[in-house]
C-alpha cells in the first residue's frame, strides 16, 4: 500500500504543478507565416478563396496520405466548407467565415474531439510589385491543460509554422507559373485542336435583345428532332455565330446540338450543320451568360495584341446544366474562336 500512497503524492504534487505552471502560461495561441509571391492579390486570392484548389497546394496530403476530403455545398467564398477524416491527424472540418476579396480570409476550424479554432489569410502590398501573403492560425488551450505548453510549445510551434512554409512555398510556385502566362481581362487564351462535329441546328438573324428567347424555342425544337431521328447528342447545347453587328444590334447565328451516331437530316427550320476540324482558341467563362460578353472582349484583346485578323466563326459551349446547378458562379461557358478560314455549313 506504500507504493499506492506514493502514486497519489505524485500525482498530486503533478496536478499542483499543473496548475502552478498553467497560471502562468498563456491560453490563446497565436502562429503566422509569410511569403512574398510574384503574383496579384486576385491570382493568390482565387487559389486561397477556391477551397477546392487548396488540394493542389496545401501541404497536408504530402505529410498525411489517409487523409480523405468531402466538400460541402458550397467551396468557394464565404460559407465554403469542407470536412477530413484521417488515420493519422484525426478528424475535423473548416468553414470559412469572413471573405474580402482580395485582402482578407477567415475560417472556423473544428478539430473532434478538441478545442476549435480559426485560421486567416491577409493579402497585402509586397516589393516591387509582390503580394505578401501571410497565413495564421489561433487556437484557445484550456488551464491547466495550457501547462503542457510549456514543455511542447517550442516544437507546437515549429510544427504548425513548417506547414505553413510547405504550404506557401506551393501557393507561391503555383500562383507564379500561372502569372506567367499572359492573360486577357483575367482570362487565359488556350489554343486547341478542334475535333469536327455535325450538329442539328436552327439559324436566323436576331435581335440582341432576342436571343434569350430565340435559344430557348430552337434548343427545345432540335431537341424534339434529335430524338426523333434517333440520333445521340455529342456535347452540350451551342451557339454559332457567324456575323455580329454592333450597329445593327443583330447577330447572324444558331442555336446547335453536337450530334452523333447517323448522318443527321433536316426538319423544317432544323438543319444539319458541320464545324469542320482545325485550329481554335478558346477561352473558359464562369459565371452568368449575360457576362460572357467580357471572354469576347478578352478575345478582341488577344487577337489585336498578337496581330491576327477576327475569327470569322465564334461558337459558345454552355457545358453546365442550369438545370442541375442552380449556382451561376459555377456555370462554365467555353467560348471557341477558329483561324484560318472555317464555315460552319449546311451539310
Amino acid at each position: 500500500m506504500k507504493i499506492v500512497k506514493i502514486l497519489g503524492f505524485v500525482l498530486v504534487g503533478l496536478l499542483a504543478l499543473a496548475l502552478i505552471i498553467g497560471a502562468f502560461q498563456p491560453t490563446h495561441f497565436e502562429f503566422e507565416s509569410s511569403a512574398e509571391i510574384d503574383a496579384s492579390k486576385e491570382v493568390v486570392f482565387s487559389k486561397i478563396d477556391n477551397i477546392r484548389s487548396w488540394e493542389e497546394w496545401g501541404p497536408w496530403k504530402a505529410e498525411d496520405p489517409t487523409m480523405a476530403v468531402v466538400y460541402g455545398e458550397t467551396t468557394t467564398g464565404l460559407g465554403a466548407s469542407y470536412s477530413w477524416t484521417s488515420e493519422n491527424s484525426g478528424d475535423g472540418s473548416m468553414t470559412i467565415t469572413e471573405s474580402t476579396p482580395p485582402t482578407w480570409q477567415k475560417a472556423a476550424l473544428v478539430f473532434d474531439g478538441e478545442e476549435g479554432g480559426e485560421g486567416w489569410f491577409k493579402l497585402e502590398d509586397g516589393e516591387n510589385g509582390a503580394t505578401k501573403t501571410t497565413w495564421g492560425m489561433a487556437f484557445d488551450m484550456p488551464y491547466p491543460i495550457n501547462a503542457i505548453s510549456l514543455f511542447t510549445g517550442g516544437a507546437m510551434k515549429k510544427q504548425i509554422e513548417q506547414m505553413f512554409d510547405a504550404g506557401l512555398t506551393n501557393l507561391k510556385k503555383m500562383c507564379e507559373e500561372e502569372s506567367a502566362v499572359k492573360t486577357y481581362r483575367g482570362f487565359t487564351v488556350k489554343t486547341m485542336e478542334w475535333p469536327g462535329k455535325s450538329y442539328l441546328a436552327v439559324r436566323k438573324t436576331v435581335q440582341f435583345a432576342d436571343m434569350s428567347a430565340f435559344y430557348a424555342e430552337s434548343f427545345g425544337a432540335i431537341m424534339e428532332a434529335v430524338g426523333t431521328q434517333k440520333l445521340e447528342m455529342d456535347g452540350m447545347p451551342c451557339g454559332i455565330y457567324y456575323q455580329w453587328d454592333e450597329e445593327a444590334g443583330t447577330a447572324d447565328m444558331a442555336a446547335a446540338i453536337p450530334v452523333k451516331g447517323g448522318k443527321p437530316a433536316p426538319s423544317g427550320k432544323i438543319q444539319p450543320v458541320e464545324v469542320p476540324k482545325g485550329q481554335c482558341l478558346t477561352i473558359d467563362y464562369f459565371g452568368d451568360y449575360e457576362g460572357v460578353g467580357e471572354a469576347h472582349y478578352a478575345m478582341d484583346d488577344y487577337f489585336n495584341d498578337n496581330g491576327l485578323e477576327p475569327s470569322q466563326l465564334v461558337l459558345e459551349e454552355y457545358i453546365t446544366d442550369p438545370a442541375t446547378q442552380p449556382d451561376t458562379s459555377k456555370w462554365l461557358t467555353r467560348v471557341h474562336y477558329f483561324l484560318g478560314s472555317p464555315i460552319a455549313s449546311e451539310q
